[in-house]
């Protein structure tokens, strides 16, 4: 054994006497120097090895101190920090003392098959005087077990006194003499009976303040039921020959039948227990959790003999095979009877072997048709008295630990992050891939069952909201986020998770950068928890809050394009019918309706106005129709409340409801859309937002279509942090080509850059190509465009993030559903057959416009969407014949790999960039 493991062993024996007030000074390296003989800083190599490791917690005191992370763990509580600058921060560590045991975390299944169950016994215990409980299940499932963890559960969570009894009578041994099982139950007095020579409690009195569970409570007969459920109503009862006198006792009862309820209780009886727990059969607990329970007994055999066990994984798989008629008893009784037979058969060994000769025949029989007949390596199982069944077998650890160790992970992160110093980038990267781990975990944890009505609730709420979020954010999520959001709601339920002062701070200091850093995930958290509270019992705290922002942070939600439109309109239902006849005809939901009175002011008119805007993303626009000309002019009262432009259309009908509708459809722009219904005869006005200093924009276009537009803005958001508050967005590259200055983007937004594919040559604005940013040659114009108005400091930090985000790769698979490195090659061969064909080189710069574009234009080919128009595309095809020829023949290769063919009007896009390079009377 090496030095290194000498000293984390003798740490560990150390840490076990760890004592706060007077630590040892063996838990520093001077302590051990002495122990091992070696120097000083040999020791503190070693250990400071061991914290990078995270077996060893730190303590930078004066002497430091140095602690076994797993021995400390065991004895006290997590720290998920390694080095600490005092015993009081480690101290700070220790969670909350109401923080309780919870015995039913360590039930088999209790995240599986018993989730329902747990939730409706724990509603029991917690509703105030408790609720009566009835556990239903056939023979040996754990009902008696149950019952006595309920008692533990109550003792434990102080719902009961230290000193309550719990009482445990099972009612068939009177099954055939009911007065006998009366009299038990309630008591009896003096001559009551034959043989009653004096009174005597009952089982009632006995239980007072604590539990009564009463086993097979199916004996019990109407008589016997009726009394019960008199005590159940009003908490006294009589005992057997009292005609007079009523006693009281407050007991919590359990019942517990193998039976058929409506078949052998009174409905009267039955109306009075509120809390049916069914306890599934061990076949019903799938296979999973039924080999989780051989290990389980295979251990308490293994301690009770001290000695280890060993088994094949056939002889496993053959156990995990059989139904046993008894449930767990039976299995119980199997697994006892079988390490019996291997101890005979080999009374000399050190260990009990068990293989599939020593399993009852009947076992065997039925698990035939399911054993593996295959030649393969045996793997043995060994079992030792002081194997735990997490080491045997990797339970399903509770899904409520599972979010409390990733919270504490991402303390943990958020700490160590600030303290080394790393940028915020890479803090929350790290976070996030903790956030995403979890979220999986929660979908896909093998232990889970299927959905219950609670889950379904859930999901179904969540769904709606999510679709009100999208249409008033114009953003769209995908359908498994809707799935995974909900199952984190559903484990996270409304449990609390107590944290040490040390925690709590870093918990504000992280809020506090989701505050400043995630503002548009923030209003979307908050609104959707506004929202579902309204709906479920929902309450989130700030890990929550933190946790959902990062998710959906991660999401990157897609933005759509669409603007909003309202009507407005006086009388009782006029808008809203309008409304109503264009959604439906345009299967959509495109229109909002504000139905008003006759008399009502326009500074109503405009608070409701206000209100929609305020609580929906208007950032593309807003079209009002209205139907009166006064209402026209409401534009005065909310002009400074809007932040894009809103047009006003006089003389609202369902006609022009739906040409608007199909327009809004196709994303045309705003001023575009109220010069086109001027064709129905009607006036309008288009109010722009007044602002003192305008908002700092990048414009992101393509000449190919919105799409690589859209994609390069997401590539940009990425790079750009959000508190530089500089806002990127995809634009129309022939609409800025043609109408320049003048378009409406301009007159809203402070355009510092416009980022593309191609130049639409507004001398105003730089112009920076996505080529330059991909081969590293666009730093010069960036700082050109940043450094007025960011430090030095924040543009070093937007070109790493644009580097890192926009290398060619990345680039390739944010803006095309193509396999990157397949792509890349492929267009690298049309490229050299382009060269060779023309005889003339290509430069690099146009070599990666050319690795952008063609990917784009493969994707367009296989989608079946290619671009079918090109400015003077016949007198193109004249002129350009040669070089057509040549870029028709180079694509060939991608055509036959892709199974497509390329267009003329494809084929002009491709000559646009490559005759940069290739003079024109060349071409001719």
């Amino acid at each position: 054994m090496s030095l290194k493991n000498d000293i984390l062993v003798y740490l560990s024996k150390e840490t076990e006497k760890f004592d706060w007030e007077h630590p040892s000074e063996q838990l520093t390296a001077n302590g051990m120097q002495k122990v091992f003989h070696v120097k000083r800083n040999t020791v503190s190599t070693y250990l400071n090895q061991l914290v990078k490791e995270n077996l060893v917690i730190k303590i930078n005191t004066r002497p430091v101190y140095f602690l076994s992370r797993s021995i400390f763990e065991k004895k006290f509580f997590n720290i998920p920090a390694s080095i600490l600058d005092s015993f009081q921060e480690l101290q700070e560590y220790e969670p909350p003392k109401s923080d309780k045991h919870d015995v039913f975390d360590e039930l088999i299944g209790a995240e599986g098959s018993l989730k329902k169950a747990i939730i409706q016994i724990k509603t029991s215990i917690f509703y105030p005087g408790g609720l009566p409980i009835m556990l239903c299940g056939p023979t040996g499932v754990g009902k008696s077990y149950t019952a006595e963890l309920i008692y533990k559960f109550c003792l434990e969570n102080d719902v009961l006194s230290p000193q309550a009894p719990f009482i445990s009578f099972n009612c068939a041994q009177y099954a055939n003499n009911p007065e006998l099982l009366s009299s038990n139950l309630f008591g009896y007095i003096k001559g009551a009976f034959t043989g009653a020579d004096a009174t005597k409690n009952g089982l009632l009195a006995a239980a007072n303040g604590g539990i009564l569970f009463l086993d097979e409570v199916h004996r019990l007969n109407a008589e016997g039921q009726e009394k019960l459920f008199t005590f159940i109503d009003k908490g006294v009862y009589r005992r057997m020959g009292e005609s007079e006198e009523k006693h009281k006792a407050n007991v919590r009862l359990i019942f517990a039948t193998t039976e058929d309820l409506e078949k052998n209780f009174l409905p009267t009886f039955l109306r009075r227990i509120p809390i049916r727990v069914t306890i599934p059969s061990l076949d019903e607990r799938g296979e999973i959790e039924k080999k989780q329970f051989i290990y389980m007994f295979l251990i308490n055999e293994a301690r009770i003999l001290n000695r280890p066990i060993k088994i094949t994984d056939r002889a496993l798989d053959a156990l995990a095979k059989h139904h046993y008629t008894g449930n767990m008893g039976d299995l119980k009784n199997t697994i006892k009877y079988i390490v019996a037979s291997s101890l005979v058969k080999n009374r000399t060994e050190d260990e009990a072997y068990i293989t599939l000769q020593h399993l009852p025949e009947n076992v065997i029989e039925n698990a035939i048709p399911f054993i593996d007949t295959k030649i393969k390596k045996a793997n043995d199982v060994m079992i030792k008295p002081d194997s735990t069944l997490e080491q045997l077998y990797k339970t399903s650890i509770s899904h409520m630990q599972l979010i409390k160790g990733t919270y504490e992970k991402m303390i943990q992160i958020y700490r160590e992050g600030m303290e080394k110093r790393f940028s915020g980038k890479e803090i929350e990267q790290t976070i996030m891939n903790e956030v995403t781990v979890l979220f999986d975990g929660l979908i896909f944890n093998p232990s889970k069952e299927k959905a219950d009505i609670l889950l379904q609730l859930i999901t179904a709420n969540v769904q709606e909201t999510i679709q009100y979020l999208e249409k008033s954010h114009n953003i769209r999520f995908n359908g498994n986020n809707i799935y995974a959001i909900a199952y984190f709601l559903y484990y996270k339920g409304n449990g609390t998770i107590r944290w040490s002062k040390n925690q709590a701070v870093s918990i504000d200091k992280l809020l506090q950068y989701m505050h400043d850093n995630y503002k548009t995930e923030q209003l979307l958290v908050k609104q959707f928890v506004n929202l579902l509270e309204n709906k479920l019992d929902v309450k989130l705290d700030k890990m929550d809050e933190i946790c959902l922002t990062l998710y959906m942070r991660n999401l990157v939600i897609e933005k759509t394009n669409e603007m909003k439109a309202v009507i407005l309109a006086h009388g009782f239902a006029t808008a809203s019918s309008i409304a109503n006849v264009a959604n439906r005809l345009l299967k959509k939901n495109i229109f909002e309706a504000f139905d008003m009175p006759i008399d009502v002011s326009a500074e109503d008119i405009a608070a409701q106005v206000i209100h929609y805007i305020e609580h929906n993303d208007v950032s593309k626009g807003l079209i009002i129709l209205v139907d009166m000309g006064s209402l026209k002019d409401i534009d005065t009262l909310f002009k400074k409340t809007v932040n894009a432009p809103v047009a006003i259309v006089n003389n609202v009908t369902t006609q022009m409801a739906l040409y608007l509708g199909s327009m809004l459809d196709k994303n045309l722009l705003l001023e575009e859309m109220v010069e086109k219904l001027k064709a129905i005869q009607t006036d309008y006005k288009v109010i722009y937002p007044e602002k003192e200093e305008k908002e700092k924009l990048i414009i992101s276009s393509c000449q190919t279509g919105m799409g690589t537009a859209i994609q390069i803005q997401k590539l940009l958001e990425k790079s750009i942090p959000a508190d530089m508050a500089i806002k990127v967005m995809a634009y129309d590259y022939h609409r800025l080509k043609e109408l320049g200055m003048s378009e409406t983007i301009f007159q809203l937004y402070d355009v510092i850059a416009i980022v593309g594919t191609a130049n639409p040559h507004i001398d105003q604005v730089p112009y920076l190509s996505l080529e330059d940013i991909i081969t590293g040659n666009g730093e010069e114009k960036m700082r050109d465009i940043f450094l007025p108005i960011v430090s030095e400091e924040r543009f070093k930090e937007i070109n790493k993030n644009i580097v890192w985000n926009c290398s060619l790769e990345r680039v390739i698979d944010s803006i095309t559903i193509l396999d990157s490195e397949k792509i890349l090659s492929h267009v690298e061969e049309f490229v050299n057959r382009l060269e060779m064909s023309i005889n003339e080189r290509i430069s690099n710069r146009k070599r990666i416009a050319l690795y952008v574009h063609v990917s784009c234009l493969v994707e367009r080919l296989i989608r079946q969407v290619p671009i079918k128009e090109y400015p003077n595309l016949d007198e193109f095809k004249q002129r350009q014949k040669g070089l057509i020829h040549y870029i028709q023949e180079a694509f060939s290769v991608i055509e036959s790999i892709y199974n497509v063919k390329i267009n003329i009007a494809e084929v002009g896009y491709i000559y646009d960039i490559v005759t940069a390079s290739y003079d024109q009377h060349k071409a001719s």
